[in-house]
């Protein structure tokens, strides 16, 4: 029976010891994984995993020295909170060491930050990617921003710089326009940031608020990754009013930014912006009103004018259409005469032939068989005498009454005057000088006047009646 050979576990993990340094010949290398877990207690300890297809395919621990995490401190600054915690994927530098009793760990000398930022880049483009997939990364800047923005919904820290500042640019501004802010106060860094935030836009009533607004201060590159959650992004793409950020980061976009109605480098760019719009809109008011006035004061002018020419054409209009009928009065006056004297002519012609006609006839005749039918003419006569008397009457009534209309006396009862000088009517004022004496005649009384100036019309110039 061939004889066993055996090892004992010292020196089994001393032969994989030897074996690991023989390989790596002690000189360090990069290697990628994700941060499990990480804790700091004088060294900092870590948990590292490897994932493919969701499952773990690899895990390991990694350690990193008191007086080397310092170091890798400092060269990380501001990033070292973003890329030293749970969940993060990382490069490091590092050395295997196989400890007898601890088993096999990766000792970290450096890290570089370079990596994790693309990382985060890589999955802030997968997230895009995602969101126009799903037709969401163009939804919210399709929505209408109002001319007026008053009523804001502001998602921010509460007790930050940020919001004091955005606050007071907003209170402060030099319009004296107010605004409505409403609070709602949630992380803007830190592993629960993006979820706190995605709450607090859902608990938003978009039919109370004009905008939705995001801010935060000033941070490194990685502060911006909770800007960058998927799940984020999708709540804020579908908010039906319009989304305005200032995350406060000079050179980089994260998500949130991209598909907001509009994003602004810093909460008081936001807070400007806001002002500035508003602004606009009054300004473009009043520029309108403006125009309205001028529109207003010229239809007034051009009013004015007409009102001006139709007021002379209605002065001229009695005085013309007196003339027409003083005019048609002494036609009537005329015709009237005429057909009077016509008739009276006639009927005495008829008469005298009437009589010569009897005086021709024998007496007796007369007596006895022409008196009925000469009583019955006679009276016949008369009455059309008569009748035609009356007509003749009533008609020189009415052309009377219609001359006394004309009389001097109801002129100047119409107020109209007449002005004499030495006895004699003036109807030419530039037959007078200055000191001429007058008397001018109402329709009841005279008044003595002296001329103090003249002023004749010109050529083609009405009187002002």
């Amino acid at each position: 029976m061939e004889e066993r050979k055996v090892y004992t576990l010292k020196q089994v993990g001393q032969a994989i010891r030897n074996k690991i340094a023989e390989a790596t010949q002690g000189a360090p290398f990069w290697v990628t994984a994700e941060i499990a877990s990480f804790k700091v207690n004088r060294h900092a300890y870590l948990d590292l995993v490897q994932h493919e297809d969701g499952e773990k395919v690899a895990v390991m621990k990694g350690i990193i020295w008191g007086g080397t995490l310092g170091r890798v401190m400092r060269e990380l600054g501001d990033d070292s909170r973003n890329i030293l915690k749970d969940g993060v994927e990382t490069l490091f530098l590092a050395r295997p060491n196989y400890h007898l009793v601890y088993g096999l760990s990766l000792v970290i000398e450096a890290i570089d930050h370079t990596y994790t930022i693309s990382a985060l880049e890589r999955r802030k483009q997968e997230t895009v990617a995602a969101l126009k997939a799903q037709g969401l990364y163009d939804m919210n800047r399709e929505t209408v921003m109002p001319r007026v923005v008053q009523r804001i919904a502001l998602v921010a820290s509460e007790g930050t710089a940020a919001y004091a500042d955005f606050m007071r640019h907003l209170e402060r501004n030099e319009h004296g326009h107010v605004y409505h802010v409403s609070l709602f106060n949630t992380m803007v860094q830190g592993e629960t940031a993006a979820s706190e935030m995605r709450m607090a836009l859902e608990a938003i009533d978009p039919t109370r608020f004009d905008v939705v607004v995001a801010i935060r201060g000033g941070g490194s590159r990685l502060d911006l990754e909770p800007f960058n959650d998927l799940d984020l992004a999708r709540t804020a793409a579908r908010l039906p009013i319009p989304l305005l950020t200032g995350i406060g980061h000079d050179t980089d976009i994260s998500v949130l930014d991209l598909i907001a109605h509009g994003h602004h480098k810093t909460p008081t760019a936001v807070a400007d912006w806001i002002v500035d719009h508003n602004a606009d809109f009054e300004a473009g008011l009043a520029n309108m009103l403006t125009q309205v006035h001028n529109s207003v004061l010229t239809t007034f002018a051009h009013q004015k004018e007409n009102l001006t020419g139709t007021r002379r054409i209605l002065a001229l209009l009695p005085i013309s259409q007196c003339q027409r009928e003083r005019g048609n009065l002494h036609r009537c006056a005329n015709l009237f005469a005429l057909q009077t004297t016509a008739m009276l002519t006639a009927s005495r012609k008829s008469i005298d032939a009437h009589g010569g006609r009897l005086a021709q006839l024998p007496m007796n005749r007369l007596r006895l068989v022409e008196q009925p039918r000469l009583r019955e003419t006679a009276n016949t006569v008369g009455a059309l005498a008569r009748h035609n008397f009356r007509l003749a009457m009533q008609r020189m009534g009415s052309l009377g009454e219609a001359i006394e209309l004309l009389s001097p006396q109801r002129v100047l009862e119409r107020g109209f005057s007449i002005a004499r000088r030495n006895g004699n009517a003036v109807g030419d004022a530039g037959a007078l000088k200055p000191g001429d004496e007058l008397v001018t005649t109402f329709a009841r009384g005279k008044a003595w006047s002296t001329v103090l100036k003249i002023e004749a019309h010109g050529e083609g110039e009405e009187a002002d009646l």
